[in-house]
């Protein structure tokens, strides 16, 4: 009898030195299996106009084209033969879901000169 109850008092104080654990440290198992990337989360909302005021194509100093198209309040670029959504980051500035390019116009709507940095993922 005294066995269950020693090892009940165990698990009981195992639990609650967890609770006073700091959270900021995970174990290795929790922090090697999800990978957040925070750039592409943006509080920063675009509206149905301004999306339809960013569709177009851009020539870029380098000689390449992009277009900039929309569905709704989400925009989408064509940039070397892939699509791929724009999220924007700031009122003129986005970044590519997939690979990371940041893309920032010098104004909106009727943007006339578009930068790309394409950042390595």
């Amino acid at each position: 009898m005294r066995i269950v109850q020693a090892l009940a008092f165990a698990a009981a104080a195992t639990l609650s030195l967890n609770a006073f654990a700091d959270p900021s440290v995970a174990p290795a198992s929790a922090t090697a299996s999800a990978v957040i990337d925070a750039s592409t989360h943006s509080a920063y909302r675009l509206t149905q106009d301004e999306a339809e005021h960013m569709r177009g194509t851009f020539r870029l100093t380098d000689g390449r084209t992009i277009t900039v198209t929309n569905r709704m309040n989400k925009l989408f670029v064509d940039l070397d033969g892939k699509r791929e959504e724009l999220v924007p980051v700031a009122p003129k500035k986005f970044v590519t879901r997939d690979t990371g390019a940041r893309i920032a116009f010098n104004q909106v709507p009727f943007a006339d000169e578009v930068v790309v940095d394409q950042a390595v993922r």
